[in-house]
């Protein structure tokens, strides 16, 4: 099981709803170099985004400095995620051209009822060299919706990676054994799971996941993310890797960071 599953650690862009996507560069280099020890597979390190009239931080937009200066101090594949429905086509080749060489893979933020602009854009992303993910937002909207899962055929021609996020909290681990077999029928296409830690079943929600044949997860330090929170790196690392050695003195100064970001942000 460990060989076979990732694990996508997102601090830098989900903990970024509560920071306005500023962290400080202490914070960002010993995270950084943590992961870089840490069995992680990839690093999400932010959103890249067109310009708003709003202040955001650094890992709203994550410029090319910034993604140069972490890919410095990890050999870690790098991950950037875009909301798709802000953007079109000229837009991302903006964003992304950049990036060439330097980002493994692009995600893209996806409205359920957006799917079908979103695969025009992925095939667009595809083009340019990325591998792209979807992450399905709203899973306990469209979990029990056999029509809405028959958009999935044919996915695998498109994208790399078809993440089920849990944005609400609101699922169970039944639930998620389920549909994982019934999009596992109609897509080859390797699946992912972003939990939100609402009713307290993140981990269990993955656990789930992972025993029904998933293929990365994504995780937060400390959980740090949009509402209730997100999957904890550190309890997933604990989980999966109980019986690895794993040098879990990395997180150490991490979680000391990070326990100060809790109490100034709450």
């Amino acid at each position: 099981m460990l060989n076979s599953i990732k694990v996508l650690d997102c601090t830098l862009r989900d903990g970024g709803y509560y920071t306005n996507w500023d962290f400080s560069r202490s914070t960002v280099i010993n995270y950084v170099k943590a992961m870089d020890e840490l069995p992680i597979d990839i690093i999400e390190i932010g959103y890249r985004s067109i310009s708003k009239e709003e202040y955001y931080g650094e890992f709203f937009y994550t410029p090319i400095n910034t993604i140069d200066s972490i890919k410095q101090i990890t050999n870690k594949p790098i991950a950037l995620i875009l909301n798709e429905r802000e953007l079109n086509n000229g837009d991302i080749e903006y964003l992304l051209k950049p990036c060439l060489n330097k980002i493994f893979l692009i995600r893209l933020a996806v409205d359920p009822s957006n799917l079908g602009s979103a695969i025009l854009k992925a095939k667009y992303i595809k083009s340019m060299g990325f591998k792209v993910a979807f992450n399905v937002m709203y899973l306990s909207d469209w979990i029990d919706d056999e029509i809405f899962l028959l958009n999935f055929k044919g996915i695998e021609n498109y994208i790399d990676y078809l993440y089920l996020v849990d944005s609400y909290g609101g699922v169970f681990p039944k639930q998620i054994e389920s549909v994982i077999k019934k999009v596992k029928i109609i897509t080859k296409v390797k699946l992912g799971f972003h939990g939100h830690n609402n009713l307290e079943l993140a981990l269990a929600n993955t656990l789930s996941a992972i025993t029904s044949g998933i293929d990365i997860i994504d995780s937060t330090v400390m959980g740090m993310g949009r509402g209730a929170g997100n999957l904890k790196t550190e309890l997933l690392i604990s989980v999966l890797f109980k019986s690895s050695k794993v040098n879990f003195n990395s997180f150490s100064t991490l979680l000391e960071d990070f326990n100060d970001l809790q109490k100034k942000y709450n």
